[in-house]
């Protein structure tokens, strides 16, 4: 152990060796942090000009193909539109021709007459107006430029490929509407081009079943933008330094460069090329020549099988970096020797200052030694307490949680519980109010039976009655029972336990929750409007039904309440329609809407407008939990104004949202 006679000796030299021996490392580090700063920096500022450049070497790349994408898009649309104002013009004098002539000429003149005014129409040398006969469905051509041998035969089912396409696309877009473009390949050699793509806008002339149309190929486009791109790219100043120019898909230079010595010699440049051809032709690439002289960033373009240049000489460059890296080596010589300077003062100053503070330091030593032992047991006793409480309060917060986790259980349970007594009040109220559509639906048939049997009891009594009229009264009474059973089917279906989700037509889903209320809308005058198309659904037949019924139910009670059938009219419309992904039931009733102060609750358990004796309040919420929870779906309900029979109602529309598939 160390001696405290030496204690006061040790404070004495110890600080000062220490002065020394940190004020020689932190100036040594200081000078080895400055060599490879100095060197870092160089190496950034290298790569940073670099990646200045290539930026600007891609920007100009992106800006000439954005040039490029500019003017397909302009071009195309340009075109697009000459094509089909030519088209209108000979479409409105052709049109204006016929209505001059008719009744006047007979037709076999006029129509010569408009053949003839078309075919002086095919002076372009880019494109040619033609003229067809799709009578019966059946394209026979009358004026056909791109093959004459063509005229006034059918060509419906033709073998050539190139007419076969265009006639198929000429049908389909016939289907929809009048007149439209349409893109084909025609392999006939017009204007000494062929196997080119071609468009063509074309328009029905309904007098005489003609179609008259005029096309252009894009070949012809794409050449005059292609000569426009180049004399863009020859209008760019030049420098020594940069160059831009233009490979074709032989890697030939295409634009004409002021510096007449540019040629492609750098065979790996011209493999890299070649690589990256069939390669993501969205980003720009870059190439370093050989001794890392030039930099060049390319770009393919797909569609031409162009790739764009941009080179620069960093030979210039290079003597930038040299004369910025020269000045910093002069700076960094400087910091080295005022650092060393400053290192010896401090040295000096430390070590006086050491001498005189150690006395000093000697005296609290001993003070401050037992101020920290004193400390050290404070810390070990407190670290033992505090030890102790973490692990009382993680018993503690265990034992809480334990009892969360079965308090959320327990409310869990009760929530089920609670769902499911709902959900059979809700079934059993449907029940009665089935019972009640069952009393309404057999009424008029057994009364129907009731009469056809007394009444063939009195023609037999009093010797009235024939075979034939027994056979009618008979054959009424079997079509009464075959309705009696339909109607008990319609319900037993209703009432049937089936949670499995099915595929099933919308349309069909309502017609038979309307077969189920018919007597009893019937019997309160309620008219029923529909709106539906088929719409095939994968979801719980049954549930579906019930949420239906349920809103039925509620809108009859409404207008049964609200409305007086002799002085108003009672109607529900209900709309069926559908988007990509989901089927929409809109069911509204011309009842007088539903108050703003209860909108947001009627969804609520157990919230009722109604007596006490005619309403439970769980209806609706079930309709809101079966098409949310089972049918994964949704429900929506506000007060609009609907128009029926030339008079504005306002009434409850209730929508349904369900997804058409799983």
């Amino acid at each position: 152990m160390f001696h405290e006679k030496y204690l006061s000796k040790l404070i004495i030299f110890t600080p000062i060796i220490l002065i020394i021996l940190v004020t020689t490392l932190v100036t040594f580090t200081q000078i080895n942090k400055l060599e490879n700063k100095f060197i870092d920096d160089s190496s950034k500022l290298k790569a940073k000009l670099i990646n200045e450049e290539k930026n600007k070497l891609s920007q100009k790349i992106d800006t000439l193909n954005d040039y490029i994408l500019y003017k397909k898009s302009t071009t195309k649309n340009i075109i697009n539109e000459q094509i089909q104002k030519r088209v209108e013009l000979v479409y409105n004098i052709v049109l204006h021709k016929y209505n001059k002539d008719t009744g006047i000429l007979r037709q076999s003149e006029t129509k010569k007459d408009l053949i003839n005014i078309i075919k002086q129409m095919n002076l372009d040398n880019n494109g040619y107006f033609f003229l067809i006969d799709i009578k019966n469905k059946n394209f026979k051509p009358i004026i056909y430029p791109s093959n004459k041998n063509y005229i006034n035969k059918n060509i419906t089912n033709t073998n050539d490929v190139a007419h076969h396409e265009f006639i198929l696309k000429s049908k389909e877009l016939l289907k929809v509407k009048d007149e439209g473009y349409v893109t084909y390949t025609l392999k006939q050699n017009i204007n000494k081009l062929s196997d080119y793509q071609k468009i063509s806008f074309i328009k029905k002339f309904e007098p005489y079943h003609w179609l008259i149309g005029y096309g252009e190929y894009f070949e012809i486009i794409d050449n005059l933008l292609k000569q426009d791109v180049l004399n863009r790219i020859n209008s760019l100043a030049y420098s020594s330094e940069q160059k831009i120019f233009v490979l074709d898909k032989n890697n030939n230079i295409l634009n004409k460069s002021e510096d007449k010595s540019l040629k492609i010699q750098d065979k790996d440049f011209i493999k890299k090329v070649e690589l990256y051809r069939n390669s993501d032709y969205e980003k720009t690439f870059f190439y370093w020549t050989k001794n890392y002289e030039n930099l060049i960033a390319f770009k393919y373009i797909k569609e031409w099988n162009w790739v764009l240049v941009n080179s620069i000489d960093l030979k210039s460059l290079e003597k930038t970096i040299i004369d910025i890296i020269g000045n910093k080596k002069i700076e960094e010589k400087n910091f080295i020797t005022y650092s060393i300077k400053i290192a010896f003062i401090v040295i000096l100053i430390g070590s006086l200052l050491t001498f005189f503070l150690s006395k000093r330091i000697e005296m609290i030593f001993k003070s401050y030694k037992n101020n920290i032992e004193s400390q050290k047991n404070a810390l070990k006793n407190i670290n033992a307490t505090l030890e102790s409480k973490v692990k009382e309060k993680t018993k503690a917060l265990e034992l809480l949680n334990e009892q969360l986790k079965d308090e959320v259980q327990k409310e869990v349970l009760k929530n089920r519980e609670k769902d499911q007594m709902l959900f059979n009040q809700s079934k059993m109220a449907a029940m009665g109010e089935m019972i009640g559509n069952i009393a309404h639906q057999w009424r008029q048939p057994l009364s129907t039976i009731s009469t056809a049997a007394s009444g063939i009891a009195i023609k037999i009594d009093y010797n009235l009655v024939s075979p034939e009229e027994i056979k009618d009264d008979l054959k009424s009474i079997v079509n009464t029972t075959q309705y009696l059973s339909q109607t008990i089917e319609d319900f037993r279906n209703f009432f049937k336990e089936n949670k499995q989700k099915e595929n099933f037509n919308l349309k069909d889903c309502i017609n038979d929750s309307l077969n189920i209320v018919d007597s009893s809308f019937k019997n309160n005058y309620i008219e029923v409007v529909l709106n539906t198309e088929d719409i095939e659904v994968h979801t719980i037949k049954s549930e579906l039904t019930q949420a239906i019924l349920n809103i039925l139910t509620n809108a009859k009670d409404i207008l049964t309440d609200k409305i007086n059938q002799f002085e108003e009219k009672r109607v529900i419309y209900i709309d069926l329609y559908k988007d990509e992904n989901f089927a929409y039931i809109e069911i509204w009733d011309n009842g007088g809407g539903i108050k703003k102060e209860i909108l947001n609750k009627i969804f609520e358990p157990y919230f009722t407008t109604k007596h006490q004796s005619q309403g439970t309040g769980i209806g609706l919420y079930m309709t809101r939990e079966i098409i949310i929870k089972h049918l994964n779906g949704n429900i929506k309900v506000e007060n609009i104004n609907k128009k029926y029979q030339d008079k504005n109602y306002l009434g409850a529309n209730f929508k349904i949202i369900i997804p058409v598939s799983n």
